[in-house]
């Protein structure tokens, strides 16, 4: 009996993590936060990876081109190594846009967001991102 319950609650625990990570995802979607989607793809294991980049590609194309935007160019190429790829590119621009220097393997900031590491590049008014 004991092993049923402890089996039981393991399998509870674990869809629990499940219902955590979808909710994430929603909500960076909902908010269209490009680095935050990025950062929170990265950190998931494979076959979550591979399981939100496909979501994200079915699911919404333009936020998803705006998320991966050499996706097109890695057809064919695993997915794992397209998320990789841009997790590359992302490391090079905190090192020499905001002057952040990290090592390749310490992943994203803590803080990686649309917010904190704005782009300005979808902004409507030049005046506005002046003002930043």
């Amino acid at each position: 009996m004991s092993k049923l319950i402890k089996e039981m609650t393991e399998s509870i625990e674990f869809k629990l993590k499940d219902i955590e990570r979808y909710t994430k995802m929603i909500n960076l979607a909902a908010t269209k936060d490009v680095k935050g989607i990025r950062k929170f793809i990265y950190e998931n294991d494979t076959h979550e990876k591979e399981m939100f980049y496909e979501y994200l590609r079915y699911g919404d194309v333009e936020l998803f081109h705006k998320v991966y935007p050499s996706a097109h160019e890695h057809k064919g190429d695993y997915v794992v190594s397209i998320i990789n790829e841009q997790y590359l590119v992302d490391h090079k621009e905190l090192n020499t846009k905001f002057w952040v220097f990290t090592k390749e393997e310490d992943g994203y900031p803590e803080d990686y967001s649309d917010g904190e590491y704005p782009d300005h590049i979808d902004e409507a008014s030049p005046a506005a991102v002046a003002q930043m």
